[in-house]
């Protein structure tokens, strides 16, 4: 990702070499001043006169010269800490942006595993880190490895003595510090994975708040959060330890470096082998390479951090993406299903065992069964969220796995079992459908899922604002928003799962007309508990263990007088008792 900002990083790379060069000219201008003015390095008094205009003249030409140094060097690090911190911010942006991208392109069965949790903190926290220390390394690690070297040569040439002296300072620094990344590295990769449990532990109680009051568990669920709350903090103090520590090191080594430095050097000066002006320049030099040697070590412990992070973001990278390749044409909706078989990753049984039928354009297909029975296995593998068996299903005459993704789900407008509605109102959760569905278009579909009755119970009617997944509304509100949104798609085929599980005998009476006037000519497959659905459809299938236990149209199954027949009766009989009609 530096490669897209490489205009970016080049120029303020380009910018710390010449920052340090300025930075390290202007302590040999003030030393050289110093020496000047240091009582009896002038000429002898005949010329005394001559030799202070001399003096005076040299002086206000070494202080022009660190005035232009001066702004030269605030340019120079301006320019490269705004370019270098501006890159870190961007690449930021563009790895979320990517991040999320390659998570919408991940197939289902990884988001059946995945925790919600943990994927928010890998996308939040440890994305910021990576960030964190990107901006600092470039900047200070240039900077270091400009005024360490070129600082270190300047040294020897003053003096070989103190410059060894330095170096043995130094080099205690780097050994401590080596011993101490191996360390920093193991409890900065624990401390990423407690917070990212945490998290996930986090969204699903305030997910599921409302099952927490009605079992009464919160104080069980505090109990578990401080489990996970005291592994994050014990992972976390160790970290603080062993960082303090580092910077303990780090800063401890600048005064012990200026000790040798006035240990040997005063002596030298005393001696008379060093200048004053020397000895200045010696301590500049050791404060200019301290402080981006500081900065890089509080960088590089925070870099095992950053690099735990990072390895957690390379984890959601590594997962591979849905196939997208394969025919992308537009569809009718002719489905073909032949000697089905699918079983799940791990499951002992197949969810499915030779299910086989024919689905014409503009025909209506039920699919009903008990719980567990195979009804959204199927809609799933249609709309191909898992991967069936080559050679199983066809879809206006190609197989699903030539395909592609976006071409199978652009045939059908699906509402699922379980609704799920953003936060936000009922109106733009209906037209996510469709983006430029018309007043008119959303009045029709809203009047077709019955969701019109319930309108002058809420405040704003259709500009409501519901909360998290829709949980102002009820059960039964939400499935009829989610199939208003289905209706709403304009799609060549409708595919409903089970969304009349949750209304009542009138308001299913109501959708159920609704529906056979909003079918018009489109494709319809619904899966429902509800019989009074399927009793128009051409072909209904009733599933049992995976397997097609009874097919036909609705008349012909209850000629037959199978278990359609009866749950029909049951139903029926049900529905006089609430005061209804027959279905």
């Amino acid at each position: 990702m530096l490669m897209r900002r490489r205009g970016m990083v080049l120029l303020g790379m380009a910018c710390v070499p010449l920052h340090a060069a300025v930075s390290l000219w202007m302590p040999s201008v003030m030393g050289g001043v110093l020496d000047q003015l240091e009582p009896g390095s002038g000429p002898p008094s005949a010329t005394a006169t001559g030799s202070t205009a001399a003096a005076q003249a040299a002086l206000a030409d070494s202080c022009w010269l660190l005035l232009a140094l001066a702004v030269a060097e605030t340019v120079f690090r301006y320019v490269s800490r705004r370019w270098l911190i501006d890159v870190s911010r961007l690449v930021e942006q563009d790895l979320k942006n990517e991040a999320l991208a390659h998570l919408q392109r991940l197939p289902i069965t990884w988001f059946d595993r995945a925790r919600t949790g943990d994927v928010v903190s890998r996308l939040t926290q440890d994305v910021e880190l990576v960030r964190f220390v990107m901006g600092p390394l470039l900047l200070h690690g240039g900077s270091a490895l400009c005024l360490l070297p070129a600082g270190a040569v300047l040294m020897a040439r003053l003096d070989l003595g103190v410059t060894f002296a330095c170096a043995l300072a130094f080099g205690m620094l780097f050994i401590a510090l080596r011993m101490l990344m191996p360390r920093l590295h193991k409890w900065s990769k624990r401390a990423q994975e407690a917070i990212g449990q945490l998290s996930q532990r986090a969204h699903e109680d305030f997910a599921g708040i409302r099952i927490l009051q009605q079992f009464a568990a919160q104080d069980r669920e505090l109990a578990a959060m401080a489990t996970k709350n005291r592994r994050y903090l014990g992972c976390n103090l160790r970290l603080v330890r062993l960082r303090s520590m580092m910077h303990a090191i780090t800063h401890s080594t600048t005064g012990a470096v200026l000790f040798a430095v006035l240990l040997v050097g005063g002596h030298q000066v005393i001696d008379g082998q060093l200048t004053i002006g020397a000895l200045f320049q010696f301590t500049v030099y050791l404060g200019l390479m301290m402080f981006p040697l500081e900065i890089l070590g509080w960088t590089l412990a925070t870099m095992p951090r950053a690099i735990a992070a990072a390895k957690r973001v390379e984890e959601l990278f590594a997962e591979k993406a849905e196939d997208s390749t394969g025919l992308d044409l537009p569809l009718r909706g002719h489905l073909l299903v032949r000697d089905l078989t699918f079983t799940y990753a791990g499951a002992a049984a197949p969810a499915l065992r030779s299910v086989s039928f024919e689905l014409e354009p503009g025909r209506k297909l039920g699919l009903v069964g008990p719980v567990g029975s195979g009804k959204t296995t199927l809609l799933a593998l249609c709309l191909r969220f898992y991967e069936p068996p080559r050679g199983t299903i066809f879809l206006d005459g190609h197989d699903v796995l030539d395909l592609s993704p976006r071409a199978i789900r652009a045939v059908f407008a699906f509402a699922p079992q379980e609704p799920f509605l953003f936060s936000d109102t009922i109106a733009a959760n209906v037209a996510f459908a469709r983006a430029q569905a018309g007043p008119e278009d959303l009045d029709l579909a809203v009047e077709a899922a019955a969701l019109d009755q319930d309108l002058p119970q809420l405040q704003l009617g259709l500009q409501t604002v519901v909360g998290e997944r829709g949980v102002t509304l009820s059960g039964g509100q939400k499935q009829r928003v989610s199939l208003a949104r289905a209706l709403l798609g304009d799609r060549p085929a409708l595919m409903l799962d089970d969304t009349l599980s949750a209304v009542d005998s009138h308001t299913e009476r109501r959708i159920v007309s609704g529906l056979q006037r909003a079918r018009e000519k489109r494709t319809m497959i619904v899966a429902t508990h509800r019989l009074s659905a399927v009793t128009d459809a051409d072909l209904v299938l009733v599933l049992d263990r995976g397997t097609v236990h009874e097919r036909g149209s609705h008349r012909e199954l209850v000629a037959l007088g199978g278990d359609y027949a009866a749950a029909f009766r049951r139903q029926t009989e049900a529905s006089a008792l609430e005061g209804g009609t027959a279905p």
